[in-house]
């Protein structure tokens, strides 16, 4: 019997399990002077059900391409990714049509995945649109994901450039959770907002967490927000964990040169070490 980083204990079935992923990239072009790049070099992760799991680390570190490997926006060179027990890393875009929604990415711009003339019930219903929901359901879905989200259902028919920054991130969380996915990958979700804005939306997805026993792959370089969210901490430099473990165990006690860096680097003078009770949204 294995363990999580949390220390509760789990057997063979967690619901996200990567292992080796490995993704290149050609620098400059297809021309042979140019050596690959290796953005990822032998990543192993573990997420169980309703935990979160944060990727941290500098800019080009490779979590970001790691999160795009796990939601199979890029095809990874080599490596599994082991999601509900089936290696999702090989499947062919029809064999990953079952499981697209049940994994769902929330990036850090929410505008740019949102059509500008659409309104916010355009936003939200469109992938309800691709399932072939009916009028009356979707409408009975709208109403129900503006009331997670706290956002007023009279505002379905407002276009989404009328909406805040932190508004629209609110649309994009209920636009991912439309679908009913398992997993939420946030890709630096909640690093262009103010910082009281970033923290109404992670106590909000700390809400939703709880409540639908979601999991969430955490993208951020934001440390304070990490000991907030993360159950545990995976740190990435040049490709590679270099460091991973228990949340307060690593911000509190960190063994490897770039986590420490990272500490000290930290815009946040304190991080929130203990466990507190997260205010519902």
């Amino acid at each position: 019997m294995q363990s999580d980083f949390s220390g509760r204990e789990f057997g063979d079935n967690p619901l996200l399990r990567v292992q080796g992923l490995a993704k290149r990239y050609v620098r400059g072009g297809l021309l042979p002077r140019y050596a690959p790049v290796e953005a990822v070099r032998g990543v192993d992760v573990e997420l169980l059900p309703a935990r979160t799991l944060a990727l941290v680390g500098a800019s080009g570190s490779g979590k970001s391409t790691v999160a795009r490997c796990v939601t199979r926006l890029e095809r990874p060179d080599s490596g599994q990714i082991w999601f509900e027990g089936t290696d999702i890393a090989r499947l062919s875009s029809r064999e990953l049509l079952p499981f697209r929604p049940r994994i769902q990415m929330i990036f850090q711009d929410a505008a740019t995945a949102m059509n500008p003339r659409f309104s916010a019930a355009e936003v939200i219903a469109e992938p309800l649109l691709i399932q072939g929901c009916s009028r009356p359901v979707r409408l009975e879905i709208l109403q129900a994901l503006m009331r997670d989200v706290a956002l007023p259902s009279e505002w379905l028919n407002h276009p989404v450039m009328e909406f805040s920054g932190g508004q629209r991130q609110r649309l994009a969380i209920a636009r991912a959770l439309a679908v009913r996915p398992k997993l939420l990958v946030l890709d630096e979700a909640l690093s262009g907002l103010d910082l009281s804005t970033q923290a109404q939306i992670a106590n909000l997805l700390l809400h939703l967490q709880a409540t639908y026993s979601l999991t969430f792959l955490l993208i951020s370089h934001d440390l304070a927000l990490v000991a907030q969210m993360a159950d545990a901490v995976a740190v990435m430099a040049a490709g590679q964990i270099v460091e991973q473990g228990q949340t307060r165990q690593i911000l509190a006690s960190p063994t490897h040169e770039e986590t420490k860096r990272l500490l000290a680097s930290a815009k946040t003078a304190e991080l929130n070490l203990t466990s507190s009770t997260v205010a519902c949204v």
